[in-house]
């Protein structure tokens, strides 16, 4: 009898932690602020600099974190994102991109070049730094590695105030407390 009493003490720690998890959203511009600031702060003084030396390019853009939320708003590059599974896949195996030609991966690696070439126009660099940043925080989302056909979440629709569905979040649900 005691381990009952234990479990139902453990059933109602859970339910009134779901019902305190109020203010649960997608990923977001929010998300994608976060990991770029983690970024942006592991870079050594030197690369931190550089960075900064980038943004003054662009006058709306105050910090690196607000600058990877940019190929959202519009949404560009939209093939790029996801990387898509087939349904029958257990596994990521060698092809980062195993069902399409350019991938979240491939984007990154191409931004990188860009970002790495001494060559490369300074106009060229902004918008790499931009797509790098935004990149790696959508790599990060579960829903941006999945299966071809969900679209990264964008074809799971949802129900509630905030969203139409998993992949995106609309800006108004910031607003909705």
């Amino acid at each position: 009898m005691r381990s009952v009493g234990r479990w139902a003490h453990v059933g109602v720690v859970m339910l009134l932690s779901l019902l305190a998890a109020k203010d649960v959203a997608a990923w977001g511009d929010t998300g994608h602020e976060i990991i770029c600031e983690i970024a942006f702060q592991k870079l050594t003084p030197q690369a931190r600099a550089r960075v900064i030396q980038l943004l003054r390019q662009d006058p709306d853009v105050m910090r690196f974190s607000t600058a990877c939320t940019w190929p959202d708003h519009p949404r560009t590059r939209a093939r790029e994102p996801c990387v898509n599974l087939p349904r029958a896949a257990a596994s990521i195996g060698d092809d980062p991109c195993p069902l399409d030609d350019i991938c979240v991966v491939t984007a990154i690696d191409q931004d990188v070049a860009v970002l790495s070439h001494v060559d490369t126009p300074e106009m060229d660099r902004l918008p790499a730094l931009k797509y790098l940043g935004h990149w790696v925080g959508d790599v990060h989302q579960p829903l941006h590695v999945s299966f071809q056909d969900d679209r990264g979440g964008n074809a799971i629709d949802e129900q509630g105030p905030c969203a139409d569905n998993l992949g995106y979040t609309q800006h108004s649900c910031r607003n909705y407390r």
